[in-house]
């Protein structure tokens, strides 16, 4: 017989049947080999079974047996000799097809089992790969022979007869089928179905086991090539896993459940110390190359297209597997065949979003944060900066913006390569789990995509924020350090603020330039600088984020560096005529390198229209404030009306001719008493001024 040989646990049997190297090549030769075998055999046993117990003696000896029993039989009722014989050939053929399949020595579930079992004795991943691609091999094989048993069992012992009389009646046609025959032929096809079953079941488990197995070892993998170190979660939480999504899914009952697999991966995630050891560039040629961030994917849709193999296709209401053969009906059916196939697919697609999310770009994302120093630096920058120079990184290194484009559009690629929920065709998870059909499946699929973006995101925007207060901290170093300890070199005067000891009531400040300086410069050194410095940081800023995310990012550095520079002009500052032209210049630079993005910068509007206070002379003031036909403070019109009186008051203010001093010390110039009496209004600076009324948010 086809299957004879050495026998499983001979001791002359050659342990390397399939040699030494493993030639996937040569096994696939070997299988189709041995399942072309036992179909042939099958086929041709078949046909002769189904000729012995047709034939004439075969007839009168079952007729002459059926008369013995007959008549010693306390029954009366005799066997129909019809039942014998159309019965017979199909038990006599499952007898058959249990020992060619389930002899514990020789059958073909012990072949199938030395194949497997000297893959294993490789003991590495690699042998692990080539018993996966054995698996779907064995699989794909067997589904085609028991197609092919089904319908040589249909074909061939279902009883024949002649249908032509006389010379020459060569044709034959089906005897009609009794019952007995039609029970008979559908406890064969389920036998058969069983069989396949558990032929089938017994491999998919392991399959799925060795699946995720390796998957998990293969990405691992990527990260010891690059020379990135990985730690072993404490608790190992593992929120993605399907066992918690099911908690939170009470009172779901889905067949899904018995397909998955025993085995659970690690969350391993990367190491944070060692990537902030790596710096920004080993980031970006190491664990954030578009290759290195790609080959976790290639391998997880590898293991998706595998698991189409082993557990079939659906699409509606057909459920097909690789080799074009119907789904198994036992078991459950073919509910229970599509609840199997979206129970792996999900196990899969689970464990790439803890992998990909928790243990590879979050890590990454939170190191990045971390590598950020949100304080500026104690000693002041020497100022200018010169434009053939480089500009200074505020903090923000360019390579930080660029792992997080990297980032961003691997988060993208994640979800186009295995959700790909708008790629008809695509045969990834969206497409798989609703051909399925199972909504437990696609719901909890869909809460795992949830997390993993909500968690990427928000890791994301936690850094892109740190990256905000680091740039706002330098802004304030730039400005208030830089700007403070240069002077005013360039207009005139090389002269160093004293610390600013008087500014309560004396003069000082960058602005409180004296009258008749020469205005060489067209900005202040600090806003040059700053100015400079932003524009270079916008470029990289714009390259990483969406314009979404990009408007909002540098609608909040406008705001902030809005308040940072109204503060210290209304708490320290005193500006002079000429260092009114100072500012305005410094104002309308920073304006318009605030508004290289976003749409929300009304404040710096306004706050030009306030800085003619300072450029005014005290006598056209009033008409400044309340316009040419305003008559008093209630009239709506002027600086009032546009800005507010608190506003209009405060700033003024600080004008540099608002107070003189006197024999009494620092007291309110007469043009300035004259015109709040004029008005009417008090003096606001006699009184703490709370900055949060001045805020760029108020406008």
């Amino acid at each position: 017989m086809f299957l004879t040989g050495t026998p499983k646990g001979d001791p002359d049997s050659d342990e390397d049947e399939f040699g030494e190297e493993f030639d996937m090549d040569e096994t696939r030769s070997r299988l189709s080999t041995l399942f072309h075998r036992v179909s042939e055999v099958c086929r041709a046993e078949f046909e002769l079974i189904a000729h012995v117990f047709a034939s004439p003696s075969t007839y009168k000896d079952a007729n002459n047996s059926s008369s013995t029993a007959s008549s010693t039989s306390p029954s009366n009722t005799p066997i129909p000799l019809a039942d014998v014989t159309s019965t017979v050939p199909l038990q006599v053929a499952r007898l058959l097809i249990q020992r060619i399949i389930s002899d514990p020595r020789s059958g073909l579930q012990a072949r199938i089992n030395d194949l497997l079992e000297s893959l294993d004795k490789g003991g590495d991943f690699y042998m692990g790969s080539k018993k996966l691609d054995t698996f779907v091999v064995i699989h794909e094989k067997a589904a085609g022979l028991f197609m092919i048993l089904k319908e040589g069992a249909e074909q061939n012992l279902i009883p024949r007869t002649a249908a032509g009389s006389g010379s020459g009646g060569n044709n034959t046609t089906a005897a009609a089928v009794s019952p007995a025959t039609k029970r008979a032929v559908a406890s064969l096809v389920q036998f058969l179905n069983s069989q396949e079953m558990a032929l089938s079941n017994s491999q998919r488990r392991g399959y799925l086991n060795l699946e995720l197995r390796l998957l998990h070892h293969e990405c691992c993998a990527g990260f010891d090539r690059i020379g990135a170190s990985m730690v072993l979660k404490k608790g190992d939480s593992r929120r993605y896993s399907i066992r918690s999504l099911r908690k939170s899914n009470k009172g779901v009952n889905d067949a899904a459940s018995d397909a998955i697999t025993d085995y659970r991966a690690p969350v391993m995630p990367l190491e944070k110390d060692n990537l902030k050891r790596m710096g920004f560039g080993c980031l970006l040629d190491g664990p954030l190359k578009p290759m290195v961030l790609r080959q976790p994917l290639i391998h997880a849709t590898d293991s998706l297209m595998r698991a189409r193999l082993m557990f079939g296709t659906t699409s509606g209401n057909t459920s097909q597997n690789s080799s074009g053969g119907n789904a198994s009906s036992s078991g459950g059916g073919e509910g229970h065949h599509r609840n199997s196939t979206a129970g792996v697919i999900l196990a899969i697609y689970s464990q790439m979003c803890t992998f990909y999310g928790e243990a590879y770009l979050i890590p990454i994302i939170e190191s990045l944060a971390e590598m950020l120093d949100s304080s500026a630096p104690s000693t002041p920058p020497s100022l200018p900066y010169g434009e053939d120079a480089p500009p200074h990184e505020m903090g923000v290194n360019g390579n930080f913006w660029i792992a997080v484009e990297r980032m961003h559009s691997a988060a993208k690629s994640f979800d186009r390569e295995l959700w790909a929920e708008q790629r008809p065709g695509s045969a990834r998870v969206w497409e798989i789990l609703v051909g399925t059909g199972s909504t437990n499946s696609i719901t909890m699929a869909k809460e795992c995509r949830l997390r993993f973006f909500r968690d990427v995101e928000e890791r994301g925007e936690a850094a892109i924020l740190r990256a905000l207060d680091t740039i706002t901290a330098h802004i304030q170093w730039i400005l208030v350090s830089g700007g403070e300890s240069a002077g005013m070199t360039g207009i005139g005067t090389s002269r160093l603020l004293n610390n600013l000891k008087n500014h309560e009531s004396g003069h000082g400040g960058p602005y409180s330039v004296p009258t008749g300086s020469a205005l060489e410069a067209s900005n202040s050194p600090a806003v040059q600088s700053l100015a400079y410095c932003l524009r270079a940081q916008f470029v990289h800023v714009q390259s990483a984020l969406t314009p979404q995310s990009l408007s909002a990012f540098w609608t909040a550095l406008s705001i902030r560096l809005y308040d940072k520079l109204i503060t210290r002009l209304l708490q320290h500052y005193y500006v002079s005529n000429i260092g009114g032209v100072i500012l305005s210049r410094d104002v309308e630079a920073l304006r318009t390198v605030s508004m290289l993005a976003g749409t929300d910068h009304q404040h710096w509007d306004t706050l030009r229209e306030l800085l003619t206070l300072y450029m005014t002379p005290p006598d056209a003031l009033k008409s400044i404030l309340v316009g040419p036909d305003g008559v008093d403070a209630t009239s709506g019109k002027g600086l009032f009306g546009r800005a507010g009186q608190l506003q209009s008051l405060v700033f003024m203010s600080r004008r540099a001719d608002y107070r003189v001093k006197s024999s009494n010390g620092w007291q309110k110039s007469g043009w300035a008493m004259k015109l709040l009496g004029g008005l009417g209004l008090p003096d606001p600076s006699e009184r703490s001024i709370n900055m949060a009324m001045f805020s760029a948010e108020r406008h």
